[in-house]
């Protein structure tokens, strides 16, 4: 009876014990310096997205069952800020 309570600390014990096993084993053979700076790529990248990621797993969704692009084109840029620019960002089109 004794072991149904004490699951309840010993396993995330164990579980933290585990993943500190992990994430030594995986400092060691890749660095922390390249752990740290992939880290920091995949934050920038995700502040930097262009959509939100429910847009994104929307657009995917699509794609996979074979939709059309849903009118996503590339829209000119007319604020007239530069001439000749184009805005490559996908909005959708009405």
């Amino acid at each position: 009876m004794i072991w149904l309570l004490s699951r309840l600390f010993v396993w995330p014990v164990k579980t933290g014990v585990g993943s500190a096993k992990v994430g030594y084993k995986t400092g060691r053979l890749l660095g922390y310096r390249r752990i740290f700076v992939f880290g920091l790529g995949v934050a920038v990248g995700l502040l930097l997205a262009p959509v939100t990621g429910a847009e994104l797993r929307d657009r995917i969704r699509r794609m996979i069952d074979g939709e059309a692009a849903g009118g996503l084109q590339p829209t000119w840029n007319t604020n007239g800020a530069g001439d000749g620019v184009v805005d490559l960002t996908l909005e959708a089109t009405p």
